[in-house]
């Protein structure tokens, strides 16, 4: 899912740069910043993002612009809200950059199919249980979390993958055989750790998660 520079022309990565530019002024200005102001939000703030950091750094790869690796943009987007899951994105993608070879010319295209994409389709996800299904705990859990996690990971390899196709970066053939296969492991695992970690956040330390209201999911239990 990585993408090293060298691999685009420079209108893919300037157009990346400028999506991403939007997207996080959108973020700046509607942030509940309110929401981090005490101590201990912050240091969860801070260490999660740590944690997603190493979470990124244990990955595989086959040749370049086919590497993969867990994303934990959900639980960012779950437990933070999107706007601030964005910004830990930058970070995450920001030390992920400086430690690897993909060059900050493609830090924006990166952000937008390894963070911005996964943190916006969980949160869509999220809009639509919200409004239209029961507000029940293990809904959150499996649909808002698990299945969530593992719907990011698709999105983000697959947009990857047809991003590098339509640039001919990568044949059809390349990346069905060498990267697509990999797909289904790599959503259960990433719908396991989501999963698991809100499961038990939830559980014992709601007040972290800002998605989690307690009146709703737990209210008349």
């Amino acid at each position: 899912m990585d993408i090293p520079a060298s691999l685009f022309a420079g209108a893919y990565l300037w157009g990346g740069a400028v999506l991403y530019g939007l997207l996080l002024l959108a973020a700046l200005l509607t942030a509940p910043w309110s929401k981090i102001r005490d101590s201990e939000a912050l240091n969860i703030y801070l260490a999660t993002i740590v944690a997603v950091s190493l979470l990124w750094a244990m990955r595989g790869g086959i040749q370049a612009g086919l590497h993969y690796h867990l994303l934990g943009m959900t639980l960012l987007c779950l437990m933070f809200e999107w706007q601030f899951a964005l910004l830990a994105a930058s970070l995450v993608v920001a030390f992920n950059t400086w430690q690897g070879a993909a060059g900050w010319e493609a830090f924006g295209l990166n952000l937008l199919l390894m963070g911005a994409l996964p943190i916006l389709s969980t949160r869509a996800l999220l809009y639509v249980c919200q409004r239209r299904l029961p507000h029940n705990y293990f809904i959150y859990v499996f649909i808002n979390a698990f299945l969530a996690g593992a719907l990011s990971i698709l999105l983000a390899a697959g947009a990857s993958g047809l991003l590098q196709h339509v640039a001919g970066v990568q044949p059809a053939g390349t990346i069905a055989s060498n990267f697509l296969m990999i797909i289904p492991m790599l959503m259960f695992g990433e719908g396991f750790i989501n999963g698991g970690v809100m499961s038990l956040v939830v559980a014992y330390k709601p007040r972290w998660v800002a998605t989690f209201h307690d009146r709703w999911y737990l209210g008349d239990k």
